[in-house]
């Protein structure tokens, strides 16, 4: 999946571009179901300190079928979610910030209604619904564009990305899974003025990631 980095930031024939794919090893993900685990998250974090436009940019998670549509969200630091009720039922939403363990209650609203809500702060944000405790989604909000959110094939267990649009500099290579961790110590790698960089991630259950 080739990823750029939207409105954030201008294309530049002096950027870089990041490939490679990524591996599911010793495990397999679950490939159907709206709650599947076929996303996985590959992002860049600046080595060196990097400036970045600030965001303007709002898009929607949907609550539909007692379920947030889409189950995994990529971001960036400074978008704004509107979250909207297409369902017959009131709905809830609040997050579980991964990182700190704080919660936050932003409404209860009915159908064809909506609230928006600014995430600031990077992490993960588990999304969930007091009214329908079944209901979880995955917001990933990232300090940069450099992101790419890509889909993992069932039959390979591989998933390819690209990520476009790379400002010269030195990144440490992640990836993010909602059940899954990465193999091995994150990697630093050089992105060079107009050329690609490629490198292959794995990721597998914890206790083979070390």
């Amino acid at each position: 999946m080739v990823c750029g980095a939207g409105n954030a930031q201008a294309e530049s024939p002096h950027y870089g571009t990041v490939s490679g794919t990524v591996q599911v090893w010793k495990t397999k993900v679950r490939s159907e179901g709206p709650k599947h685990g076929r996303s996985v998250l590959v992002y860049l974090k600046p080595v060196d300190q990097q400036t970045y436009p600030p965001v303007e940019e709002t898009v929607i998670m949907d609550q539909k079928g007692l379920l947030f549509i889409p189950h995994v969200l990529a971001i960036q630091k400074g978008t704004t979610v509107t979250f909207t009720n297409s369902d017959n039922d009131r709905h809830n939403v609040y997050f579980l910030y991964d990182k700190s363990g704080e919660t936050l209650d932003i409404g209860t609203w009915g159908p064809g209604q909506s609230v928006s809500h600014q995430f600031e702060e990077s992490g993960v944000v588990i999304t969930l619904c007091k009214l329908h405790l079944e209901m979880a989604a995955y917001i990933v909000v990232l300090d940069n564009p450099s992101f790419c959110e890509a889909d993992i094939e069932p039959e390979t267990g591989q998933a390819s990305y690209s990520i476009e649009n790379v400002p010269p500099g030195r990144y440490i290579l992640r990836a993010w899974h909602k059940k899954l961790k990465m193999k091995g110590a994150p990697e630093e790698i050089t992105v060079e003025s107009g050329k690609p960089t490629t490198r292959d991630l794995v990721i597998t259950k914890k206790k083979y990631a070390e």
